[in-house]
């Protein structure tokens, strides 16, 4: 579990707002993965660090992200 303080969660809302409107400008829209995984993040139930760990260990398992937010219990 993430025990980030609330102003950490902040900035981190902050920082997905920004990289949302960059993504909009250049015509992109993060995927509903995307989404989840910002939410698991920001609501503590998981930290950046642990998804990213847990997604590079699933992709060489799997060769896909696909399935990836599913197979997940956070």
């Amino acid at each position: 579990m993430n025990h980030s303080t609330e102003a950490e969660k902040s900035k981190m809302r902050e920082t997905i707002k920004q990289v949302e409107a960059i993504f909009a400008l250049e015509g992109f829209e993060k995927t509903e993965q995307s989404r989840k995984i910002d939410e698991a993040v920001l609501s503590g139930k998981v930290s950046r660090q642990q998804v990213i760990d847990e997604m590079l260990i699933y992709v060489k398992e799997h060769k896909t992200t696909r399935g990836f937010i599913e197979s997940r219990t956070w």
